[in-house]
């Protein structure tokens, strides 16, 4: 009984490459390929095929830190809101809440305003017209 073995390569490249991957699966899934013969075909090692066959071909990431409380939906009522007219800008982020009914506090306030790309600023007043200033606009 004739027996032979299958050359792998020995350094092979550090880590696979994305095309490596989707290479791999699609011999494996489409063409009918062992393991070996696509080690041998893409010139990685057989772990590096596992690897690629087990996993994902784009790596997810994780999204860290907590879920903001106000979705998008949410989010754009409050920007709806706030902009609609001169009253609504100038109200109080602590009384927002409780004017649209939410369960919410200031900190999600500020998060969904941060989110949607506004800011603090302090509102402007009109310098007091002079009566002398009046009349030459006037004339």
């Amino acid at each position: 009984m004739d027996q032979y073995s299958v050359p792998t390569p020995k350094t092979p490249s550090k880590l696979a490459t994305r095309d490596q991957r989707l290479q791999a699966h699609t011999l494996y899934h489409y063409a009918g390929f062992t393991q070996d013969e696509i080690a041998l075909q893409l010139n990685l090692t057989s772990r590096q095929v596992q690897y690629a066959l087990a996993h994902r071909l784009t790596p997810q990431k994780h999204k860290a830190g907590r879920k903001l409380l106000l979705d998008t939906p949410h989010r754009k009522h409050l920007i709806s809101w706030v902009t609609a007219n001169k009253a609504n800008r100038r109200v109080p982020w602590a009384d927002i809440p409780s004017l649209l009914n939410w369960d919410c506090g200031i900190k999600a306030i500020r998060a969904a305003f941060k989110k949607e790309g506004f800011v603090r600023r302090s509102a402007l007043q009109k310098p007091p017209l002079s009566e002398e200033n009046r009349k030459a606009r006037l004339e």
